[in-house]
Formats: structure tokens, sequence, C-alpha cells
């Protein structure tokens, strides 16, 4: 029996160490060492963000933050800046796939660590931002343990498993550690914008973003490609408002009101190939709990939605769209 379980334990036990022992070298999510900003562009936007406001919270004492899924990336702060006081330190904390609850979690951990919370932008795609369940323990997706609450142990554990999970990446890793591979990420490592491109030129309208070095029949063929439905033919969205999702809400209203935020909440547009308008009655309950001079629906107008070069692809809007659209909140100027 016990040389029985000898032979398990080393065909099981052996490649395990062997795994772990290659997660450990690679650190292939960029979760064990102090990563480097410009070396983390495929790995949990969640962790990124969390990591660089603990790491640079002393220095800037953070007290306007931007929150919201892969869609915020259009959203640019040295921009959103312009219209704020001159002490304003801003903050795009940013994750992928995030919905209300990871907003709420935010919010109250940043109000429960004592930080001010002087200005709020928060972005709402719909309908993904209320979706009941997020990609918990996905390697790209999983909630930081500072924020979540975990044990940093558990937080690793999930992040080795997703490791194990996908043989496909051992190689690349592997090969990715030898030679030094680095993929730049174009993030801003103070203000953890997604593009900074505009960091030193924020007040010039920024250039359309989609697929610039291809023809236009390339971006057309695209969009097209990528579309649910036809031009013309969107489909009003069911509400997907319900109990839960507006205790979240008013938790959210609760720490801002409290804190007396200056705040504003933008359902962002996507192109309208694809898009599935916001139920009137979700609009009324989010004017209903923000108040209707604080919620700013871009998804039904056309000068938000109906041009392709404005988007990175049909769901992303691009920062020349962001420019606009903070220019509408904070002035009243619309787009043309």
């Amino acid at each position: 029996m016990k040389k029985f379980l000898g032979i398990i334990l080393a065909f099981f036990g052996i490649p395990l160490l062997l795994l772990l022992c290659l997660y450990l070298w690679t650190d292939p999510f960029r979760t064990l060492h102090l990563f480097d900003i410009n070396d983390v562009n495929t790995v949990n936007r969640e962790y990124v963000s969390t990591e660089l406001y603990l790491r640079n919270k002393d220095k800037y004492h953070y007290d306007s933050f931007v929150f919201g899924s892969s869609q915020a990336s259009g959203l640019n702060t040295y921009t959103w800046k312009m219209y704020l006081p001159d002490s304003a330190s801003t903050f795009l904390f940013q994750a992928w796939s995030e919905n209300i609850a990871g907003v709420r979690q935010k919010m109250t951990w940043l109000d429960k660590n004592g930080v001010k919370i002087k200005n709020a932008l928060i972005l709402i795609d719909m309908p993904g931002f209320f979706d009941k369940e997020q990609i918990l323990y996905n390697a790209l997706s999983m909630k930081h343990y500072a924020i979540s609450g975990e044990s940093e142990w558990r937080y690793h554990t999930h992040e080795f498993y997703n490791f194990i999970q996908k043989p496909s990446g051992w190689i690349d890793y592997t090969k990715q550690k030898i030679y030094g591979i680095k993929v730049p990420l174009s993030a801003d490592s103070i203000t953890n914008d997604w593009f900074k491109e505009n960091a030193q030129n924020y007040t010039n309208i920024p250039k359309q973003d989609s697929l610039s070095q291809c023809t236009e029949q390339t971006r057309r063929n695209f969009f097209l490609q990528n579309s649910q439905v036809t031009y013309g033919d969107v489909q009003m969205a069911p509400t997907v408002i319900d109990t839960s999702h507006m205790e979240c809400l008013q938790t959210i209203r609760d720490i801002m009101e409290r804190q007396e935020t200056e705040y504003y909440i933008i359902i962002t547009p996507i192109y309208r190939y694809t898009h599935p308008y916001i139920n009137p009655q979700d609009l009324e309950t989010l004017q209903a709990i923000f108040g209707t001079d604080r919620v700013y629906d871009f998804t039904t107008r056309v000068e938000y939605t109906s041009d392709y070069n404005d988007f990175f692809d049909p769901i992303h809007f691009g920062t020349r769209l962001g420019w606009y659209m903070l220019r509408e909140i904070y002035t009243g100027e619309h787009k043309e």
C-alpha cells in the first residue's frame, strides 16, 4: 500500500512541483514580484490598478477617481483634470469586466481607509455593468486581495490553478523569461491611464483611434463582421437593474453624498451596429438614485455612436469620444 501511494505521489507530485517551480520562476501574471508597468499588458487589470494605487497613494494623494471596465480606457484623466480644481489628483481605478459590485467594493474600501473622494466618474456599460456574476477566479479579472478581503495565499492559489489549466502558455512564459520578451504597456505610471499619448496635449481633441493604419474598407469590414445586428435594427434592451443592484447603487450614492463628492454617472456609447439601448426604466432608476443632472446617457446619441472611426471595436470607444463626452458634461457643449 505504501509503495502504491508512493507511486501515486511521484506520478502527480513531481510534475506538480515542477510546474510550481516554473510558475514561481516565470511569474506569468506579474503578481509574485514588484511589477514593471511596461511589462504588464496581458495581466489582471484589477491587480495592476490596485497595486499602482497602493504604490503611489502616499506620494500623490489621489482624490479623484474614474471607475469602470475596459470601456473606461477611452476616458483620459488628463483631459478630465481640465475641468477639476488645480489641486485634484486623478486615478483611473479600472478593472477588466468591472461590474457594479466591483465599483461598490472599491468605493467602500477607499472610504473605510479614510480616502477623500472629491471627484468621481462612474462609467456604466450596458448591460454588462449589471451582470450578476463576475469571473471571480479568472487570472485576468480576479479581485485584488487587498480589496476583496481574501488572503494573499488564496489569491495566489487561484492564480497557480489558472496557470496549470493552460498548458499552451507554459512554453510562451518560459520564452518570455529566458529572452526577456516584453510587450510594452502604454499605461501611465501615475494616473493609470490606459492611453497616455494625450498627457502633454490634453487641451486638443485627440485623433480618431480606430484601426488608424488600415484602409477605410478594412475598418468598415471589421465593424460589419463584428456586429450583431444591422444598422437601424437595434433592439431595446430588457431591464436589468433589480433589488440587489439597487442596494449597490444606493451604497455608492450614500458614500459620495457623505463625502460631498462631485460626481457623474456616464452610460457609455457603443457603436450603433451592436448596441442594445438602455431600457428607459433602467435609465429612470439611475436618474432617481443619482439625479437627472448627474446621469449622462450617450447610448442614444447618434453623434457618439455612428462613426466607427471613433471606436477600437464595436464596444470600446476611443479617447476622441472620451474628450467630447467630458466637454459636454462639464461645459454643456455638444459634439457636432
